[in-house]
């Protein structure tokens, strides 16, 4: 139960157990009485009312604030008496969350899928456009240099070109944004090019900055987009061409998609002259909550959307800009626009505008699912002020049969930018797992990434994931996160001539027992022996831990645990670590004879053939959790393994140590590479690493 219990409880205690409060309870009880039965029966007195109301919102709330996070289970031993301080795991944290890994079934369905990949702002601000210029021409191909596989990849990517090509006389732009100087953006013409090679298939040109150059600067955008064939949506030449072209039909492998485009206005540039003005042909605007103006844009929307279902599309994306800038929460104008969007029929919903990451999510609207990103930041940003330096990729995927959204995913970006080059948007794990480009980076770079990366997952998933945990690509659905099965191992044939290896290869049913380290309660539920599962596919694996728990934990609850023909043992750590005798076996003796209860409570399972036990885990200096000196503990924790491989030599337990070889990597490596904390591995190369060390064992 955790410290606010704790305290609530004594206060309790200590505030209800004297006689000068008894006093004052006693009269309050009997005030509390009167207020329902007077003499005269007439009528209710208010005032003791409300003080009585006052003092059992209190009470409740007290208890309630003391019990608050205590499971069902535990709720129900306290209440039988039962709960007992082996119950109370304390390393374990409210914030610890076990992700779901994404199943066989999930991973076909993504591989097959047709992919929509989908970027934020492609802007340029002033100092972006002067670091191009290589002496002859403009040359933005190093802003995409390690972002280019992401995009090309997809089947189809989708960008915002925030900002005209309005050639080199009317002067590219003229900011780098809060400088003091008016920010107007144009871009050189090679933009595009860079924008196009890297894979990008449409542009949106509806955005705030569609007019900073004009009326003629916006069409002349639209000339160099039509002149290289990138093809685009959102702004046009005149009222027939949007007419012709406001709704428009994207085709590729066989999907057909209708793309709304929608901004909220144009810089400097009243709303009316965009809405029913002289400017009227050159975008589409969607903005405001409420008033005439806002119902009757609603009203041409709905159309919009009446005339694109006309079209018979399979699909219908809405890419609008619209948002306050640099929030990471949606505001009242995005949820309006957004929910008139589904409403009206909308299936992929991809917003921009905010330079900073919003949310996206996939949620069943009306018994279909509609994929919805707010905001994904801006690709590459100068303004590093306000999370400049944090974006994202965006993916949706589509299932190719029926056409509906099946998830998505997002790709954390790090802006980066070398002494002498430009600003590039790098994928955080590039930045973890590139050697080529880790050697361009500093610490300090490491950490700006690592803060990203934080930003970025807690905004769209609701929880900080740490940087050493960061995989390729982030997926979802609509029930969330879904974390991808970690792999790695560089199997070889001391591995494969190993214990481990050997009796999983037998075994038609494997069971590994653990705590934390085995539950992966630290890392989003990654357990260490994740990665050998890559090379028994068909083999039927179960998980059985408790974070935090002891040996004697165990052997109560055999009957909850899988039947196995092997059963892989990995628990003892905890009565090194935390020496408390009430829930600890305190000698090895007693850590080997709980040991053996534990083996011969599973071996009455119907499956049982072999048991492995693995050596109690190593844990480094600065455990919190434990109050001997490192020495002291190594020393225990080598005496307990000693014993351990005794009994398993006196029986047919199997008996691993992978410590030595822990620590030996640990030696030589950061344990930050390795290591959340002071025991608990890492998703990544953690869990990889102490598979390795078993399979060596």
């Amino acid at each position: 139960i955790n410290i606010i219990a704790i305290i609530s409880s004594l206060a309790i205690c200590i505030v209800l157990g004297n006689d000068t409060t008894a006093k004052l309870m006693n009269r309050f009880i009997e005030g509390c009485t009167e207020i329902f039965i007077t003499e005269e029966k007439k009528r209710f007195n208010l005032s003791k009312l409300v003080v009585l109301g006052v003092g059992l919102f209190f009470i409740v709330n007290v208890m309630v604030q003391a019990y608050s996070g205590v499971e069902a289970e535990d709720l129900k031993k306290l209440a039988d008496g039962e709960y007992s301080e082996k119950d109370d795991i304390s390393e374990n944290d409210e914030n610890d969350i076990i992700y779901p890994v994404m199943n066989n079934e999930q991973k076909e369905k993504f591989n097959d899928a047709f992919r929509i990949t989908f970027s934020g702002d492609l802007i340029l601000l002033e100092d972006q456009v002067k670091r191009a210029y290589n002496g002859k021409e403009y040359d933005f191909s190093d802003v995409f240099e390690y972002a280019e596989p992401y995009i090309s990849s997809a089947d189809m990517a989708i960008g915002v070109f925030e900002g005209p090509m309005a050639g080199e006389e009317a002067g590219y732009t003229s900011s780098n944004f809060d400088d003091g100087k008016e920010l107007y953006l144009n871009f050189p013409d090679s933009f595009a090019d860079a924008v196009k090679n890297v894979g990008f298939d449409l542009v949106t040109t509806a955005n705030n900055h569609v007019l900073d150059k004009g009326a003629e600067g916006a069409a002349r955008t639209l000339d160099i987009l039509d002149k290289i064939g990138l093809d685009h949506t959102g702004s046009y030449r005149n009222t027939a061409e949007k007419q012709n072209n406001h709704i428009k039909i994207v085709e590729c492998q066989g999907i057909r998609m209708a793309v709304l485009s929608y901004t909220y206005g144009s810089n400097n540039i009243d709303n009316s002259e965009l809405i029913d003005g002289s400017l009227s042909y050159l975008t589409s605007v969607a903005c405001g909550t409420e008033g005439e103006q806002f119902e009757m844009l609603k009203s041409r929307v709905e159309q919009d959307f009446k005339d694109a279902k006309a079209l018979s599309p399979d699909l219908i994306i809405v890419l609008p800009h619209l948002g306050t800038q640099f929030s990471n929460v949606p505001d009242k104008e995005q949820e309006v626009w957004f929910g008139i969007f589904k409403e009206n029929g909308a299936d992929i919903i991809l917003g921009d505008h905010s330079h900073v990451v919003e949310p996206a999510l996939v949620e069943d609207y009306n018994g279909r699912k509609v994929f919805t990103a707010y905001c994904p930041g801006n690709f590459a940003n100068i303004y590093r002020e306000n999370q400049g330096d944090t974006s994202m990729l965006i993916d949706v995927y589509i299932d190719r049969e029926n056409k509906q959204v099946i998830g998505g995913n997002i790709v954390p970006l790090y802006t980066h930018a070398r002494a002498d080059g430009n600003f590039r948007a790098v994928p955080v794990y590039e930045i973890m797992n590139n050697k080529e480009l880790r050697a361009q980076l500093t610490t300090d770079d490491i950490e700006l990434a690592a803060n990203s990366n934080s930003i970025i997952t807690d905004v769209v998933f609701g929880h900080e994931m740490d940087i050493t945990s960061v995989t390729e690509r982030y997926y979802f659905s609509e029930n969330g996160f879904i974390r991808s099965e970690t792999k790695g191992v560089n199997l070889t044939n001391e591995m494969k001539s190993g214990l481990l290896y050997s009796e999983m290869k037998k075994a038609e049913s494997v069971c590994f027992i653990g705590d934390s380290v085995t539950e992966g309660t630290k890392n989003g539920g990654c357990p260490w022996y994740e990665p050998v599962g890559e090379f028994f596919p068909h083999k039927k694996i179960s998980n059985y831990s408790k974070g935090g728990c002891t040996v004697s934990y165990m052997p109560e609850r055999t009957d909850e645990i899988p039947d196995a023909e092997l059963y892989v043992i990995a628990l003892e750590t905890n009565d090194v670590r935390y020496r408390d005798k009430s829930v600890c076996a305190m000698t090895a003796e007693e850590y080997v004879s709980k040991t053996d209860e534990l083996i011969n409570a599973l071996s009455s399972k119907p499956s049982f053939s072999k048991a492995i036990l693995i050596a109690p885990w190593y844990s480094t200096d600065g455990d919190p959790f434990c109050e001997l000196s490192y020495k002291e503990k190594t020393e225990l924790n080598n005496e307990y393994s000693s014993a351990l491989e005794e009994y398993c030599r006196d029986t047919s337990v199997g008996f691993i140590n992978a410590n030595n070889r822990i620590q030996a990597e640990l030696l030589t490596s950061p344990d930050r590479r390795y290591l959340l904390d002071h025991i608990h591995p890492n998703s990544t190369n953690g869990v990889v690493m102490y598979s390795e060390a078993v399979l060596k064992g």
